[in-house]
């Protein structure tokens, strides 16, 4: 019985070591105590959307997928959007909404991850390496900001 279950430890143990075809590109960075694995994903395997992060509530890690083609152009901003909800989730952090910058981002959680965004690109600038890639552009900044600081904007 112990050797079935031994057997059986090594197999399941086995189907770990090979990632699917999907997340074939695929690498983890720690920001702010948070462990972000960011996967490439399939052109159109996430339908419209450029990216999508999994996080749970209190987490010290999150997911997040990227579609390479359709985030191309705004990559870091697109990576810099889907960090923030993988700090939301880190932090509890329940956002606030931001109808000014279009109707997607009127619910917190969506306000919240955009308004990191555009704070990571005013202090950053168009360089991952604050996030953890490894990005020949360089840095306008050591750190990226801190996500307990973002607060909604007063012009609201």
């Amino acid at each position: 019985m112990n050797r079935i279950l031994l057997l059986l430890a090594v197999f399941l143990s086995a189907c770990s070591v090979t990632a699917p075809p999907r997340d074939s590109g695929q690498w983890t960075t720690t920001v702010f105590d948070t462990s972000i694995t960011w996967r490439w994903v399939a052109p159109g395997g996430l339908g419209p959307n450029w990216g999508y992060a999994n996080s749970a509530p209190g987490g010290g890690s999150c997911v997040v997928d990227l579609d390479p083609a359709l985030a191309r152009d705004v990559l870091v901003r697109v990576a810099a959007h889907e960090a923030a909800h993988c700090f939301a989730g880190r932090y509890l952090i329940s956002g606030f909404p931001r109808p000014d910058l279009g109707p997607y981002y009127n619910t917190p959680f969506e306000g919240y991850a955009q308004t990191y965004a555009l704070a990571y690109l005013a202090t950053c600038g168009e360089s991952l390496a604050p996030l953890g890639w490894v990005d020949p552009r360089p840095a306008l900044c050591a750190s990226p900001p801190d996500p307990r600081s973002i607060r909604q904007p007063e012009t609201l």
